[in-house]
């Protein structure tokens, strides 16, 4: 195996190109082109190797560190208010829109959102609450797993008639349409990456450099894509279908990345100084500022030009546009920040 922490960060720059794209295909592409084939591809592209990937390599550091119940506690609750900051920095322009009168529209839906970032301070919180119990028995784990992922779509009825308990309920249950990820089914996927850390120190895994290994999973990745990709397919472009999954995608999930990490770990052996893996690499180091200054982009410019997109190289080109914004001022503030420290000493 390479340096675990190379290979996460090219994973988690790979899942930044596909999340940038599929925002971009949410928010501006008309419905003929979300609706089309090449719409469903790109929101396929853009669900299992991107959320489940991030939240999943989230568990696994959270199975990994030593930090305490208290400063863990500090941590979620710190990412669930810069996700709060964010759902109002991303429709600021939405926001003047309504108070000026251009638009009319609820504004509570779209400032509690529960985006992924919001989930992940939430579910720092839980998993640092019962961490202890977690990693004593593997099979409590395993089988909060299947309680969660099983849960997630049987939920999303029970909608409360109080204004407050609805908002409340979209954290753990998607009850509503702002409930982007809830509790229900997505708490499944951080307790799978804490899973495999926990199964990862107990247990060796050898042969997985053996050409037989390879081919085996290649056989596994070539049938999967060809019997299940229309099911996937279906989930993963139908967006509530998507947010409020149940048991048998998070399934499909799990195995889909498990062969998918396996390969990006076999290309990465390959070309490790690669001037495009190396550029991966550090779109994943700093993918919370990349997501937060993509999503403010587009959020804002959303409002603006909400599916209005009708053609797919235009698309293409917001994406480019974006990417290289978000990439440029990311690398303009780090910059400011090492000067900024310099100075200081």
């Amino acid at each position: 195996m390479i340096n675990r922490v190379q290979l996460i960060d090219v994973l988690k720059g790979i899942a930044v190109l596909l999340m940038i794209q599929v925002h971009i295909v949410e928010l501006f592409a008309t419905d003929v082109i979300f609706n089309s084939f090449l719409g469903k591809l790109l929101l396929f592209f853009g669900g299992a190797p991107v959320a489940p990937l991030f939240i999943i390599i989230m568990g696994y550091f959270l199975g990994a560190t030593k930090k305490n119940t208290v400063d863990l506690i500090k941590k979620g609750l710190r990412i669930f208010c810069l996700g709060m900051i964010l759902n109002i920095a991303l429709n600021f322009n939405l926001i003047i829109s309504v108070f000026k009168g251009l638009l009319h529209v609820n504004l509570l839906p779209y400032i509690f959102g529960i985006d992924i970032l919001i989930f992940a301070g939430f579910s720092v919180v839980i998993i640092a609450l019962f961490k202890q119990q977690l990693q004593k028995n593997l099979v409590i784990t395993f089988v909060c797993i299947i309680i969660f992922a099983g849960l997630g779509n049987l939920l999303i009825q029970n909608i409360p008639t109080n204004t407050i308990l609805k908002y409340i309920s979209a954290i753990f249950i998607g009850s509503t349409y702002w409930s982007y990820f809830p509790i229900f089914p997505w708490l499944a996927y951080p307790l799978a990456g804490f899973l495999f850390y926990q199964i990862e120190q107990k247990y060796k895994f050898t042969g997985l450099e053996l050409t037989k290994t390879k081919l085996l999973f290649a056989l596994l990745f070539l049938c999967l894509l060809i019997f299940t990709s229309k099911y996937a397919i279906s989930i993963s472009s139908n967006l509530q279908a998507y947010y409020h999954h149940g048991l048998l995608f998070f399934l499909w999930v799990i195995i889909f990345l498990s062969i998918y990490i396996y390969f990006a770990n076999q290309v990465n052996n390959l070309i490790k100084n690669n001037s495009i893996i190396n550029y991966f690499k550090w779109l994943g180091k700093h993918v919370t500022v990349v997501y937060i200054i993509q999503w403010v982009l587009i959020g804002n410019i959303g409002t603006e030009i909400y599916k209005t997109i009708t053609s797919p190289i235009q698309l293409l080109m917001c994406f480019l546009a974006i990417l290289l914004i978000s990439t440029g001022l990311t690398y303009l503030g780090l910059l400011l920040i090492a000067k900024f420290k310099n100075q200081r000493l």
